[in-house]
């Protein structure tokens, strides 16, 4: 893991992508969230381990992030993998439970950190939060939806 200076990260002309979760979030906001957050270097190694509590929420700005979990046999099963503009996390915004899965940087990874807590400060502090909580939101039930057979979420 290498920890990206200010002056590493312009120079590189690294910023958080403008669409996905950050879509329709005012630029004004993008920037103060960047500017609270740290962009950091991963190549071939851990960056959030299962059962643990994640640091930070993360959004991939480039390389290639592999998600899994251990199965019956204690081997690793492969979930999903996240590319740039992809984000892992997000629960943490909400809730203080350990990772489900490992998240594991394949090659050379760029990610954008900021410690749920912060963000969390930010959705209290700036107006211009309220888009991104939304889209939050919107995430974290399409997720909600993908686990959840039609069957039963007709029923609850």
């Amino acid at each position: 893991m290498n920890i990206l200076s200010e002056q590493q990260a312009r120079a590189r002309q690294l910023s958080l992508p403008r669409d996905g979760l950050l879509s329709g979030v005012n630029e004004e906001f993008i920037a103060e969230l960047q500017l609270n957050g740290t962009f950091v270097e991963y190549n071939q190694q851990t960056i959030v381990s299962a059962g643990r509590p994640a640091d930070y929420i993360f959004c991939v700005i480039s390389g290639r992030v592999e998600l899994s979990r251990r199965n019956e046999d204690f081997g690793k099963a492969h979930v999903a993998a996240l590319g740039s503009g992809q984000w892992y996390g997000e629960r943490e915004v909400f809730l203080r439970v350990p990772a489900d899965e490992e998240a594991f940087a394949e090659g050379e990874v760029i990610l954008w950190t900021i410690p749920p807590d912060t963000l969390r400060n930010l959705f209290f502090s700036s107006p211009g939060a309220v888009q991104l909580l939304f889209n939050f939101g919107v995430l974290l039930a399409q997720k909600l939806a993908v686990k959840t057979p039609v069957a039963q979420a007709s029923s609850l």
